[in-house]
């Protein structure tokens, strides 16, 4: 049975591809951190391997509550859900490995993308609306 999704007012609207397309894109990257790290012996990689399979099932379940959630809430949701995460993997990267100080996480400043991207849906949502009214 299909679930029928909410649609949302503005630009942003349930579409399987972009839904798990994002969230492939926004993820990935930390379930490969924690699997790199733990092939390394820290430990602290099943804490971010498990940080990003906890932001995974958020998105899995925002998705399958489609029907009674808005497209726009859910993603802006999502992601600030994925940088909360992320920030937190990279701290724990970081701090995994003082004694070199070489890390295999991405620097803080890359993790802006995911404040970034909040703030570019936030203004194509707002225009969309603007306009349909």
């Amino acid at each position: 049975m299909e679930i029928q999704a909410k649609p949302g007012p503005g630009r942003f609207q349930w579409s399987t591809g972009g839904w798990f397309g994002a969230q492939l894109g926004a993820t990935l990257w930390l379930l490969l951190l924690g699997g790199l790290m733990l092939g390394q012996g820290r430990s602290s990689g099943g804490v971010v391997l498990a940080l990003g399979l906890l932001v995974n099932g958020l998105g899995v379940y925002l998705w399958s509550a489609r029907g009674t959630r808005e497209p726009y809430p859910a993603i802006q949701l999502f992601l600030g859900a994925c940088s909360v995460v992320a920030l937190a993997s990279v701290l724990l990267a970081s701090a995994s490995n003082p004694s070199t100080g070489a890390s295999s996480a991405p620097s803080l400043p890359t993790l802006l993308v995911y404040p970034a991207l909040m703030g570019v849906f936030h203004l194509q949502e707002t225009a969309s609306r603007k306009s349909s009214n």
